[in-house]
């Protein structure tokens, strides 16, 4: 039997230097602050965003922006858009990717339409992987747009962003599903997995809100905006985000970007309100469009596996399915199980 490493315990130094941090971080005054009617201090801070190395600083948390949300009900047209890829075969330098895109779209709790596809790409980096996984996505919001008519709502799993990183192509497909989607009346509005909005504390600002939620608005579904000025965001940034916990039956709480040129027609509460209404009773707290496309278009193992073997049969009608399985076998498991699955 294997001994029982030791317990190593902690620098004592590394102890007091973290307790040091986090006590600025949860307990320091910062600078901004409000006086009350009666002479008290409140500590008011505010929200940071930091893209590609600029700093955005918003406007500092106030107690009078965070209110009551109560569902909408509305028969708008709905469209939900994601996919999932994975590695199909890794050629050393490149990999082969294939993508399920599913869109589904929605009149109150009726779909009325779907739209599902299969994608390939050779790709070189996650990076790359990750923008032909954006444009995959935006191809087919932009295609739905085209095959579908009415007022509503076009729901993402990402933020509403066209970064310059991107390319030139990339950006002018986001733009067009932009035009698009504001000429057919939609609101597109992007419900990020993640988010690292944080306030010029250190804190999360999803963790702030939610705790003064918690001591305000106990047990009730809830919204805060704005965060930032609309004219203090990069013309890139397309979507203004607003932090949002859509039921009093879910702890989850969500950052939800909307179209900025939306904000300009609608408020933002009446949209919160409308997208608040989409959600399943048994799974409360988000989308249930969203939560459809995001199941429907996940990539099981053994789908990966079919996927591949339909793969090497259209190769070798093009001569090629041997030199790509040579190309895979001199590919090392490190290799290969280092660059994994696509996030």
């Amino acid at each position: 039997m294997r001994a029982r490493e030791p317990c190593v315990s902690f620098e004592r130094a590394d102890i007091e230097l973290l307790v040091e941090k986090l006590r600025r971080i949860y307990e320091e005054k910062r600078r901004y602050v409000q006086a009350t009617l009666d002479g008290r201090i409140l500590v008011k801070p505010a929200p940071i965003m930091e893209l590609f190395g600029r700093v955005i600083r918003g406007i500092p948390v106030d107690d009078s922006r965070l209110r009551v949300l109560e569902p909408k009900p509305h028969l708008k047209l709905v469209i939900a858009v994601d996919a999932s890829a994975k590695v199909l075969f890794n050629l050393g330098t490149s990999r082969i990717i294939v993508s399920k895109v599913v869109v589904l779209a929605y009149r109150g709790l009726r779909r009325v339409k779907s739209i599902r596809m299969k994608r390939l790409g050779l790709v070189e980096s996650k990076a790359q992987a990750g923008e032909w996984l954006l444009r995959v996505e935006y191809e087919a919001a932009l295609r739905a747009l085209r095959e579908l008519s009415g007022k509503g709502y076009l729901l993402m799993d990402r933020g509403l962003l066209a970064p310059p990183i991107l390319r030139p192509s990339t950006r002018e497909l986001i733009n067009r599903v932009r035009r698009r989607a504001l000429a057919e009346g939609i609101i597109t509005i992007g419900v990020p997995k993640i988010t690292k909005l944080s306030l010029d504390t250190g804190e999360s600002v999803l963790s702030y809100l939610t705790k003064l939620a918690e001591k305000r608005l106990r047990g009730m579904a809830w919204y805060y905006y704005p965060l930032f000025k609309l004219e203090s965001l990069p013309p890139w940034v397309f979507g203004a985000p607003a932090i949002a916990r859509l039921s009093e039956y879910s702890e989850k709480v969500l950052r939800i970007d909307v179209a900025r040129k939306a904000l300009m027609r609608l408020d933002c509460e009446e949209i919160l309100e409308e997208l608040s209404f989409l959600q399943d009773p048994t799974t409360p707290g988000y989308p249930y469009p969203l939560r459809a496309v995001h199941e429907e278009s996940r990539i099981s193992d053994n789908e990966a596996e079919l996927d591949r073997l339909i793969l090497l049969e259209e190769l070798g009608g093009e001569g090629l399915r041997e030199k790509l399985l040579v190309n895979v076998k001199s590919v090392s498991y490190r290799e290969k199980a280092l660059w994994g699955e696509i996030p």
